[in-house]
């Protein structure tokens, strides 16, 4: 009995299995009820999106906005110590968000992808899509550089303007300048502009046949050339300028330094030739000749003239005459030490602008006179600064010509003028404006202190060498006449 009661279920079992199926039935349809109703969720949201992207226009967008009771909104105004700020509704209709774009709204299609065709086997090509990758960082930028220059077609440097390039050349100095020049034919246009060309320095170097007169031709206005080797010619056939006059082609040097440059006559005035407009000039220890200071006379703006131990010059005196005469804006002369003759000397004296207001006669031992001293002061009544060393006929006379005409005098030099008696160098204190005194070789150390003490205002042998119608003066060795060259 007991055998078959476990082997055969009893009623109250059959019922349980029963409950059990249906219960597993139940769940089983809801949760396919659950499934079809997030299916039909999905196609609606589907459905919902593909009228938004394909018609924008058709749908709508509400905003949310909060307010409050405006009896509630008083008392905490009331509260804060505030009052209401009263807006139209035309103001708040404009402070509302507006909605936002759409950016893919169908009439932009989306860009399609970059595809490679790849060959697995000979004869066969299937397309796959581009892989994206990330490059270093300096691979990214050689690429964008070598993107833009395939682009554009042109080197960077031809894109700039004639304008900015020539501001680029501008910081050059000449030698850089001149092998800018060789790379193409603009640079060497841009590079010919005279606002490059304005000041030189070529002290101390050696110039090569011509090289000075294609330099001159680019529009050179201030020009050093100190200690310079300049060999002949200094204008080439091919430049065509030598058949030419100075109405015909002339050059815009206005400041030109020559001093102790080794160079010939003939190139000084083929220089000269064609410089009408000089404005100052220095010869100094050059060899010249009659024709170059007709040249000179020239240039009728001339104001500073430096022609110290020139030679060359000593026995034309009208040529020296013609000068004169014709340079009447002068107001600095050198003639020291050029061996004049006495012709020359007194065509010289005779004729000197009545603009002159340095002047500088020194080294004439035995040829300037008081006489001269006389015409001199009777020609320049407005002499700021004098100098006539090294003249032994010179007597006391001259002292009180001096004190009597040049009461505007504030430099004077008598040094070496052995036949001035020193007692009267105590009469100079009665010039009124005399600053500088320089009377070396006459006087002792003990002279000298005297005479300080005697002249308390007068300094005593302050300057060695005279500083006349000279560029380059104490240490400013790379300017002429105050203004600043640079070196090449």
């Amino acid at each position: 009995m007991k055998e078959e009661m476990t082997s055969r279920p009893t009623q109250q079992s059959w019922a349980k299995m029963a409950a059990n199926t249906n219960g597993k039935r139940a769940s089983c349809n809801d949760s396919d009820l659950d499934c079809n109703e997030k299916r039909r969720t999905r196609a609606q949201t589907r459905k919902i999106r593909s009228e938004i992207f394909e018609n924008p226009s058709t749908t709508r967008m509400t905003f949310m906005t909060w307010d409050v009771d405006p009896i509630v909104t008083q008392h905490i105004y009331d509260d804060l110590g505030v009052r209401e700020i009263l807006v139209d509704d035309d103001i708040v209709e404009k402070l509302r968000p507006t909605p936002p774009i759409m950016v893919n709204n169908g009439l932009f299609p989306p860009k399609p992808r970059k595809v490679e065709t790849v060959h697995s086997h000979p004869g066969e090509s299937r397309l796959r899509p581009l892989q994206q990758t990330t490059p270093c960082r300096w691979m990214s930028r050689k690429h964008d550089r070598q993107k833009n220059d395939s682009t554009m077609g042109q080197v960077p440097w031809e894109r700039l303007s004639d304008e900015l390039l020539l501001s680029v050349f501008s910081w050059l100095n000449k030698r850089d300048l001149s092998r800018c020049m060789m790379v193409c034919s603009r640079w060497h246009n841009v590079g010919l502009d005279e606002s490059l060309w304005g000041r030189i320095d070529l002290s101390g170097k050696a110039l090569r046949p011509a090289a000075l007169g294609y330099l001159v031709a680019r529009g050179v206005t201030v020009l050093r050339l100190a200690r310079t080797d300049v060999c002949s010619p200094v204008f080439h056939d091919e430049m065509g300028l030598n058949c030419l006059s100075v109405q015909e082609c002339p050059l815009k040097l206005q400041y030109l330094d020559l001093s102790m440059s080794n160079i010939e006559a003939s190139s000084v005035n083929e220089i000269l030739r064609l410089c009408s407009r000089l404005v100052k000039l220095s010869l100094e220890s050059c060899s010249v000749s009659g024709e170059t200071l007709r040249y000179i006379g020239q240039c009728s703006d001339l104001d500073t003239l430096n022609l110290a131990m020139c030679t060359g010059i000593g026995d034309d005196h009208e040529a020296m005459a013609y000068m004169m005469q014709q340079c009447n804006k002068l107001k600095s002369l050198n003639i020291a030490w050029t061996n004049l003759n006495y012709p020359t000397l007194a065509a010289a004296v005779s004729n000197l602008p009545r603009s002159i207001e340095h002047l500088n006669l020194s080294g004439f031992r035995s040829l300037l006179t008081d006489e001269a001293v006389y015409m001199v002061v009777q020609r320049c009544p407005c002499l700021f600064e004098l100098d006539v060393s090294d003249s032994s006929l010179l007597t006391p006379t001259t002292l009180e010509t001096l004190i009597n005409g040049l009461p505007s005098l504030r430099h004077l030099a008598l040094s070496r003028c052995y036949h001035i008696n020193t007692a009267y160098l105590v009469n100079l204190g009665a010039m009124p404006k005399l600053a500088t005194l320089e009377v070396f070789g006459i006087l002792c150390e003990i002279g000298i202190a005297n005479l300080k003490e005697l002249l308390p205002r007068v300094k005593v042998n302050t300057r060695l060498f005279s500083t006349v119608a000279r560029p380059t003066t104490g240490y400013r060795w790379t300017s002429i006449w105050g203004l600043k060259c640079p070196n090449m």
